[in-house]
Parts: C-alpha cells; sequence; structure tokens
C-alpha cells in the first residue's frame, strides 16, 4: 500500500513539473544558461574542495589539455607538466592546519562570465582574450578579517570552459 501511494506521488509530482515547464515555455537551453553561473561556481568549489582533501588527480583530471598561464598569457601543454610535478606541492598552507570548512568561512568565491570579468580586469582581458561561455573562478577572495589559508592562492583563481563532452575543464591557471 505505501509503496502504491509513492508511485502515485511521484507520478503527480513528475507530470505537474512537466506541465510546469511546458507551460512557462522552459527549455533545456534557456534552462542551462541560466544554470551556468552556478555550474561554474560548483565547479570551481569542487576544484578547492579536491585540495583540501589531497586530491590533487582529481585537480589534474580538470585540466585541458592545453593551459594558458594566468599572468603571462602563455600556452603550454597539460603533456608538459607530469601529475607528480604537478601535485608535488600543495597550495595551502602549512604552518597550521586548514580544512574546507575554514575556506568557506574565510573567502568569497567570485564567478564572472567573460563579460563581467573583461569590465572587471580590462588588461588581464586584452591578454587572455577570455570568449563567451569562458568563467573566471576568483576562489582566493578573501572576506574582511578572514584568514589566509593559501600560499599559494593563485591555485584557486582560475578560467574554465566547457569541454567537446559537455563538461567544464581549467584552460587558464
Amino acid at each position: 500500500m505505501t509503496s502504491k501511494l509513492f508511485n502515485i506521488a511521484l507520478f503527480l509530482f513528475l507530470s505537474v513539473a512537466v506541465f510546469a515547464q511546458r507551460s512557462t515555455g522552459l527549455n533545456s537551453t534557456s534552462s542551462s544558461t541560466a544554470n551556468q553561473p552556478t555550474e561554474a561556481k560548483n565547479f570551481g568549489l569542487s576544484i578547492v574542495k579536491a585540495y583540501f582533501d589531497f586530491n590533487c588527480t582529481f585537480v589534474y583530471s580538470k585540466l585541458a589539455n592545453e593551459l594558458t598561464v594566468f599572468e603571462t598569457g602563455v600556452k603550454i601543454a597539460k603533456a608538459s607538466v607530469p601529475q607528480n610535478t604537478f601535485c608535488a606541492n600543495s597550495p595551502l598552507r602549512t604552518d597550521m592546519r586548514v580544512n574546507y570548512q575554514q575556506y568557506l568561512d574565510n573567502y568569497t568565491p567570485e564567478v564572472l562570465d567573460y563579460k563581467q570579468f573583461a569590465t572587471k580586469y580590462p588588461s588581464i582581458q586584452n591578454l587572455l582574450k577570455l570568449q563567451p561561455g569562458d568563467f573566471y573562478f576568483g576562489g582566493n577572495v578573501l572576506k574582511a578579517g578572514g584568514l589566509e589559508l593559501f600560499k599559494a592562492a593563485d591555485a584557486v583563481r582560475f578560467v574554465i570552459r566547457k569541454g567537446t563532452s559537455g563538461a567544464y575543464q581549467i584552460i587558464m591557471l
């Protein structure tokens, strides 16, 4: 009986959701476009969390095959930086214990699309040339009075773009 009620409730919920989507004219394209900043932020936070989890393999797996160096605009092949070299040094402070919750408490990450980035950082935009669909993740924005948790805060500042698989990749670091 409980199973039957659950199935009926699930059917009704799904029916209402489908009807609401059709009646408001929502489609997957407009919905996904509206969600892109949230998706970009979640991706960026997953990279930051991976550092605190000491999961550099995850971070390395999210690097595009060609990377642009943030400060210079120079392009390098991911293959030219082996994973063991990339992961040799953690960007986290080593003089104290740090964790992801401390990050959330002390930082306010910013996510900017390419237009917002060009407005806020015009000289860097001239060098890097972000494109539509690119997002800048500034995970190094310290709250007022916040505790610095990184010895290399630029590791949590990067540009991402969806790859051919539809998943975000870090394209500039």
